[in-house]
């Protein structure tokens, strides 16, 4: 320690070290300095004027006010922690402002030729890694500088903490928060266009979301709320399994009507390594988002120290590295290291306002020996070192004075952060230490108020002395940096070291204090502000002892609902664990409800998180009490036929299983099991009868379904239904169908209506070929899903769309119900059959209906991301191998070409293909034979295979195209070669195709009339046959379909050349072939068919 002497009238120092201050011009300095002389600074009292007799009187009262608020008033003798800036950063700043602006230009990242040539990579997920304190937060703020200099970007903050771990969302939460407040504060105009724009776009997603941010509702007026309830009621509740699904496509959906109008939108998510599943799962769906055209940064810090192999955030992290490529992201990696002796002497110098860095250097070692280089632990020793009076601003020298070995000798024992941290709060009074632990225990942020409610319940029982105004101790905390403001009544600690050593500053925080802080929130807060910190206040309680209180168990069961809407399905499970544990012994016999309630939700949270053991217990649970009835325990043996499912049991099990229950709720679906066929065919005649002579508003307009044990006995059947479906039990699934159908006339409407009527409509398409009640019943679907809402809408719309309409309205009439079925599947979470219905929008209807190469080609790299994120490997197959189809078709037609092998997709032949994949396969190698001539390939793969494709298809809408293909190339060579087996199988087709025609499928007209002419053609009946060619031609260029056009000139030509010897006819069809074929975008084929007309 700096000592100094005061003789004769001169200053000797004996100070080891002792620092010149830079700020030597400081007005207010040069002041003190001229008028007093200094003896022992550390003490005011002993400061003296100096006057002209070298007597030093004493001070007054009033001078010695005037002299403390003048040393208040100084800023010369204190360290400036805030004018540090980001020492030793500048590559790590650089670089995440490279990032920023690469997004704000949008400027695309590489990609490979064929996974995702037409995506931008116009989002980052940018991870800050390091030890805590190293400064991650502050980095990824910087952004903001650059977020606030662009005119319409967003940048939010959300943070998770170690206490309340457990909450789902919370970081997403606040950062989705901080946005929405951030458009309610915005310009008029912007945020009702903001509000429309959710309005038009959102249904469902508006309320979901408003429940887990509330800061959504205040865009809102009552009278919006109210419309947007309204839109929202037509929609029933989803399956467990689709709401993780519901919430992807919720936050999707919200994030591009944000984007639309603020981009790019910067996210910091703060210490993920804390963060809960949920939360991993959202920034996937956002940064994995290839239909959202906006620019999007997340940025996300996380202690690299807490996170190993085997962590959920470090895997999440691998498998977000896989897909950067394929879903049009980029993911910047950047370690946050502890500063080395050179950047720490920096540090010192700015807070000691010091320019020579010689004159720190010892003082710098010293500091980096005990922090290593951390900067906040740098700061917290610096505060430690002036507060032990080891480092002094010495007003007399006007230099920093300190002692380096004595600074060494002192700070043997500081271990960490947290010791230095609880060091300086010890000093404080002790009811403030108090209330920073109970602070501590509300969360890394908290109110004001919600600290004051519970400070004024539970402080006469720990303090017994007076206590001083919190308010009062809130601001000392402020002043003493550890707590800031971030928002209205809103404060937060500034570093989540300070609520560490909070939390952990005596032995006040214990489980039992933890259960009575929550209990008190409890019973204390209203309604709803409790359900805005319901998970806060139940995780508080669950830390408590195990006691049997029916109210926490109901708490948890509300707790854990809630965390079910919202996906978050692990921390669902443990509320519901916590309800049973806090459930009295004889909860069955006093209120079964609440047990039922408990057991059966546990059991369908653990079905959604596929453990199936979990499931039996809770199962087991219900069905061992004797204090449920039958009716009630039908939830939970549901569960169990679900879980079942799950787990791939035979579908002669699940029927077994299915049919016991049906039979014990006095159901009989099935008399004679060796009979199901006459059984199925018998109810679906007269069940189709029944509905035929019924309209479409009288299924509309049915009232809802009440009855429990129907209810139960439809869910029964829905999932029988599916079952035999899936495993090829057709009359099976068609008896389900009829018998909800007429379960559904007799009890009323619910969920599973529409999907029963869609199962009808098919019954009436392929059973009675009855295109007139197969539009009616198909009606009657889209009418009871759309007053009604319903389960498995996208699953209905596919299957009567895709192997019924397409067979009896005109293809683009389809179009537009299954980009319906798309929109409501991504909504409700039918993941699957939204994607089936989107292939079958932009792929092989267009491809069917002859659209452009181009146009269809597009699509594959906005689609292929959807199909891998659902997971549908045969669907990836299909889609890659239709991929492969359209490029081949774009290239000179070669014998090598006309393998499907290529770049996209790769045949491997030792390995057994999926029967659906394998009459893809067949299909678009079919394809390939017929446009690049090989005719004589697909015929005689026809006479070896036959019906390969139908056969296996069966339903399948490109069935009448595929035949129709090979009755051109079996024509085309019979008429080359004469040989009798291409004429019959041609016939055979031909026949098949005109009954089609005959039956009133819209789609055939031009088939058959083609066919016909090469029949005639193939006769000789050459007027017959000239009059349908160009019937053939005109019905197909109307209609638009490209490709045949193309080939019907092609097949024209041919005929007029050889078997009319006309030549500038032949040549006149070739041309308009070359025409339809470019504008298809077949180039290779035209260009081989324009040398061979130049050769004529």
């Amino acid at each position: 320690m700096t000592e100094t002497k005061l003789s004769n009238g001169a200053l000797h120092e004996q100070a080891d070290n002792s620092i010149d201050c830079a700020n030597d011009h400081d007005p207010l300095s040069l002041s003190i300095r001229s008028n007093y002389s200094f003896s022992k600074p550390e003490s005011l009292a002993q400061l003296r004027p100096e006057r002209g007799s070298g007597v030093l009187p004493i001070i007054t009262k009033a001078e010695n006010r005037q002299l403390e608020k003048t040393m208040a008033e100084l800023t010369i003798n204190k360290l400036k922690f805030n004018s540090m800036g980001l020492i030793g950063r500048e590559q790590e700043i650089a670089t995440l402002k490279s990032c920023y602006r690469s997004l704000e230009t949008q400027k695309s990242g590489e990609s490979s030729q064929f996974s995702s040539q037409f995506l931008k990579a116009d989002k980052d997920l940018v991870l800050l890694h390091g030890f805590s304190g190293v400064g991650k937060s502050k980095l990824a703020e910087t952004v903001k500088e650059e977020v606030a200099a662009s005119k319409n970007a967003m940048f939010a903050e959300g943070k998770y903490d170690f206490v309340t771990m457990d909450e789902p969302f919370s970081g997403i939460v606040q950062a989705y928060g901080s946005l929405c407040n951030q458009i309610k504060d915005s310009e008029l105009g912007i945020r009702e266009a903001v509000k429309l724009s959710i309005m038009e776009n959102m249904e469902q997603e508006t309320e979901m979301l408003k429940e887990l941010i509330p800061e959504l509702g205040s865009l809102f007026n009552n009278q919006d709320i109210d419309s947007i309830s309204v839109s929202t009621r037509s929609s029933l509740g989803t399956s467990n399994e689709n709401r993780q699904e519901n919430w992807r496509h919720a936050f999707r959906l919200f994030t591009r009507i944000l984007g639309s109008f603020f981009h790019p939108i910067v996210i910091v998510l703060d210490d993920l390594q804390w963060a809960d599943p949920a939360s991993l799962d959202v920034l996937e769906y956002l940064i994995s988002d290839v239909q959202n055209p906006y620019p999007l940064m997340i940025i996300g810090c996380y202690r690299s120290n807490e996170v190993n192999e085997t962590s959920i955030l470090y895997n999440r992290m691998q498998d977000l590295s896989d897909k950067t490529e394929r879903f049009a992201f980029r993911i910047t990696d950047i370690e946050v290291k502890s500063c080395d002796v050179d950047a720490v002497n920096k540090m010192i110098m700015s807070m000691m306002s010091i320019d020579d860095e010689e004159k720190t250097q010892e003082l710098a070692e010293a500091c980096y020996k005990r922090t290593l280089g951390n900067p906040f632990f740098l700061i917290e020793f610096m505060k430690l070192l002036q507060a032990e009076g080891l480092l002094e601003f010495h007003l007399g020298l006007m230099k920093w004075v300190y002692n380096v070995s004595k600074i060494e000798d002192a700070t043997m024992s500081t271990a960490n952060v947290v010791d230095l941290l609880q060091t300086r709060m010890r000093k404080l009074p002790n009811d403030m230490q108090v209330l920073l632990q109970y602070a501590a225990c509300l969360g890394s942020s908290f109110s004001p108020s919600t600290l004051q409610f519970v400070w004024k319940e539970n402080r006469s029982i720990i303090l017994t002395d007076d206590v001083s105004n919190v308010d009062d101790m809130l601001k000392l905390a402020e002043q003493a940096n550890f707590m800031e403001s971030c928002g209205t009544d809103q404060l937060r600690w500034v570093h989540d070291k300070v609520q560490e050593a909070a939390l952990s500053l005596s032995d006040l925080v214990t489980p039992a204090f933890q259960f009575q802080l929550g209990l008190c929130l409890y019973h204390g807060l209203e309604n709803k502000e409790l359900d805005k910190r319901l998970f806060d206040i139940t995780d508080l309680i669950n830390k408590g002892a195990g006691v049997s209180r029916e109210e926490l168990a109901t708490l948890n069961l509300r707790a854990a609902k809630k965390a079910q809407r919202t996906s978050a399905f692990l921390s669902a499970s443990k509320y519901i664990a916590n309800g049973i544990r806090f459930l009295p012994s004889d909860s069955w016999d006093t209120d079964r409800w609440l047990p039922l309630q408990l057991y059966s939700r546990g059991a369908e949270i653990e079905l959604a998180l596929g453990r199936t053991e979990k499931v039996d217990e809770y199962v087991g649970a219900v069905r061992n009490t004797e204090a449920c009835t039958l009716i009630e325990t039908m939830p939970v043996q549901v569960i169990k036929m679900r879980s079942l499912v799950s787990q791939v049991v035979i579908a002669d099990s699940i029927n077994d299983h299915a049919l016991a229950l049906l039979k014990k709720l006095g159901f009989q679906l099935v008399w004679n099991r060796k009979l199901v066929r006459a059984q199925a065919l018998t109810l679906a005649i007269r069940t189709i009868k029944k509905v035929k002579r019924l309209s479409v508003h009288h299924f509309a307009s049915l009232r809802k379904m009440k009855d429990p044990k129907q209810r139960a006995i439809l869910n029964i059947l829905s999932i029988v239904r599916v079952v035999a479906f899936k495993s090829k039990n057709v009359f099976l699934s068609m008896m389900c169908a009829c018998k909800m159908v007429e379960l559904t006339l007799a009890h009323g409407v619910s969920d599973m209506s529409g999907a029963s009527l869609g199962g009808l409509a098919n019954a009436a398409f392929f059973l009675k070929h009855d295109h007139a009640a197969t539009l009616q019943i198909s009606e009657m679907a889209f009418a009871v899903h759309e007053r009604h809402g319903g389960s498995r809408v996208a699953e209905t719309t596919y299957t009567i769309c895709a192997h019924c309409l397409a067979r009896v309205k005109p293809l683009h009439e389809c179009l537009p119900m299954m980009m319906k079925g798309y929109s409501h599947g991504a909504r409700s979470g039918e993941i699957e059959w939204s994607v089936y219905n989107l292939m079958m929008c932009l792929i092989f209807f267009p491809y069917v209906m002859g659209k452009t190469l181009d146009q269809i080609l597009e699509q594959f790299p906005k689609i292929l991301p959807q199909v891998e994120e659902a997971e549908l490997k045969v669907a990836l197959l299909i889609v890659r191998t239709f991929w492969q189809l359209v490029v081949k078709l774009q290239l000179v037609p070669s014998d090598k070409a006309a393998k499907l092998d290529g770049d996209i997709f790769k045949q491997d032949n030792k390995v057994e293909l999926n029967p659906v994949h394998a009459r893809i396969i067949h299909l678009a190698q079919g394809e390939l034979f017929l446009f690049y001539g090989h005719y004589q390939t697909l015929a005689n793969r026809d006479i070896e295979k036959g019906d390969l494709f139908a056969d296996s298809a069966k339903t399948s809408f490109m069935i009448p195209m595929e035949a129709f293909h090979r009755g051109i190339a079996l024509y085309a060579m019979a008429k080359r070669t004469k040989v009798r087996k291409y004429r019959t199988r041609a016939n055979r087709i031909q026949k098949r195709i005109s009954k089609w025609a005959r039956d009133g499928n819209p789609n055939v007209k031009h088939y058959d009339l083609m066919l016909r002419a090469e029949q005639a053609s193939l006769n000789r009946r050459y007027g017959v046959a000239d009059g349908l060619y160009k019937e053939a031609i005109i019905q197909a260029a109307r209609t638009g379909h490209l490709h045949h056009a193309a080939l019907f000139h092609e097949r024209y030509a041919e005929y007029r050349l050889k078997d009319h010897g006309d030549v500038d006819d032949g040549k006149y069809h070739l041309a308009e072939a070359v025409r339809y074929y470019s504008e298809w975008g077949a180039v290779g084929k035209a260009e081989v068919l324009r040398k061979e007309m130049e050769a004529m």
